[in-house]
């Protein structure tokens, strides 16, 4: 086949071949996913045995059609789906599962493309990923050894391609889509749209045309189906929850936002963390960051504002505000991992009195959602969770030691749940203030360490919505 031929999905997939190792873009929303290409790896009967690398499982007649042998990512599943082929296959022990976290699967694919066969990772070296890995102290550090991926072939996706195998993409859906086609022995495109070479301006390409081997033109009959999912998805997440004693997840990600200062690059996770951003200012000098490839990022957008391809961590749109920028998730990861952040707020399943925190497994998930919070917590000077303070069973999540795997390590500085605001410090749970109603017994009846009180712990005050902050000067 001639390199950057223009095939349809199945033909494009035609040297498949029994346990060949795919790497799969995508990250939200479904039109950011190879959808055509993955139906058609569906079909092809050569397609057995398969090595599926991706954030989550892609697609799961994959699974139902038993071709997938192993999957490596950072989703085995999630908290908010249960039961789908892949994840019954997981709990089951015939689908072999490896996790990765979000960042160190990025980069385990860089350091494929790259010709590095491993590196040493600091990245979740206290959890279950450092299993059967070699480890090494460096400069006082732990690290864990990972080893780098190469799949044989790359499905990625993007909006433009010329006749060279240029890529473009908008918006924040780069993610995973760069890296996968430079580590790809064999790329295949699939676009919405293939343009004359030259039409593609040389600053605007965001997949160089050496790493593509395929251009496959994606079938846009879909994408108006695609478009309302993701409206209704939407919607329901509109209706708010209303609780009889303490804070609304509106409430906690407000108290959250309060905590926040001008200047501040800061990481909003997925859950309750993502609703922060609907009540900080354009103009109060944060700056939002999402490890799918974005930076000052603002609100959920009106009708009006709505464009599928600005987006957060979970996939949820939201508004580009002036000044912001979008780039590829080994970018977000490196912004990360390299100490960047200045502070991260994410969920969380559980708390220990000395700052552990476990936000990636519960026992109904087969093999839990770890997604970017390993990354996330490294190399985090702050990081602030926000939970439920106890579970719909009624179970404590802040516990002397957290009964869940880790996620990291002593990396909780502070915690907003729907009862109160807490702040840990080497190993001592201050408890600060009390939502509205809600008294300390109350509190510590739900709590499993003893809370210390402070000297000012007062009611929380938490408005309807946030003024500006004044940028520093």
């Amino acid at each position: 086949m001639d390199r950057h031929a223009v095939v349809s999905a199945q033909d494009a997939l035609g040297d498949i071949f029994e346990e060949a190792m795919v790497c799969v873009g995508g990250f939200g929303p479904i039109r950011n996913r190879p959808v055509d290409l993955l139906m058609a790896l569906a079909d092809q009967p050569r397609a057995r045995n398969l090595t599926i690398v991706s954030n989550g499982f892609p697609h799961q007649p994959l699974a139902e059609n038993r071709q997938v042998k192993k999957f490596i990512g950072a989703f085995g599943g999630s908290v908010y789906r249960r039961a789908a082929a892949s994840e019954e296959q997981i709990r089951s022990g015939e689908l072999a599962f490896e996790p990765s976290p979000q960042g160190i699967f990025t980069e385990r694919l860089r350091a494929g493309a790259g010709g590095i066969a491993a590196f040493f990772s600091p990245v979740g070296v206290h959890t279950v990923v450092a299993a059967n890995k070699e480890r090494r102290t460096i400069d006082g550090r732990d690290y864990i050894l990972e080893t780098a991926l190469r799949p044989d072939f790359g499905l990625v996706r993007a909006e433009k391609a010329d006749l060279l195998g240029n890529l473009t993409g908008v918006g924040s859906t780069l993610n995973f889509h760069p890296v996968m086609a430079a580590a790809s022995r064999v790329t295949i495109a699939e676009v919405d749209e293939i343009v004359a070479v030259g039409a593609i301006a040389a600053e605007h390409v965001t997949v160089p045309g050496i790493y593509v081997d395929r251009l496959v033109l994606h079938d846009r009959s879909r994408d108006e189906q695609f478009d309302a999912e993701e409206r209704e998805r939407r919607r329901r997440r509109e209706i708010a929850a209303t609780k009889p004693l303490g804070l609304n997840q509106d409430q906690m990600a407000m108290r959250a936002a309060q905590l926040l200062k001008p200047g501040q690059y800061v990481n909003l996770g997925m859950g309750i963390a993502t609703k922060v951003a609907n009540y900080i200012s354009a103009d109060s000098g944060v700056q939002l960051h999402a490890e799918n490839g974005i930076l000052g990022y603002g609100p959920e957008p009106s009708e009006e504002e709505y464009r599928w391809y600005y987006y957060n961590a979970q996939g949820q749109p939201v508004t580009v505000l002036p000044g912001g920028a979008v780039f590829d998730s080994f970018a977000a990861f490196t912004m990360a991992r390299g100490g960047h952040l200045d502070v991260v707020i994410l969920g969380g399943l559980q708390v220990s009195a000395t700052g552990d925190l476990a936000n990636w497994w519960a026992p109904h998930m087969a093999a839990g959602g770890m997604g970017g919070a390993m990354d996330l917590c490294t190399n985090v000077s702050e990081l602030i969770v926000l939970m439920d303070h106890i579970t719909r069973e009624g179970e404590k999540k802040i516990l002397n030691a957290c009964t869940y795997p880790l996620t990291a390590p002593r990396c909780v500085t502070r915690i907003v749940t729907d009862l109160a605001y807490i702040e840990v410090d080497h190993g001592r749970l201050l408890l600060r203030e009390l939502a509205p109603g809600v008294s300390v017994d109350y509190v510590q009846e739900r709590t499993e360490p003893r809370l210390e009180l402070a000297s000012d712990l007062h009611e929380m005050t938490v408005g309807p919505l946030l003024p500006a902050v004044p940028t520093a000067s």
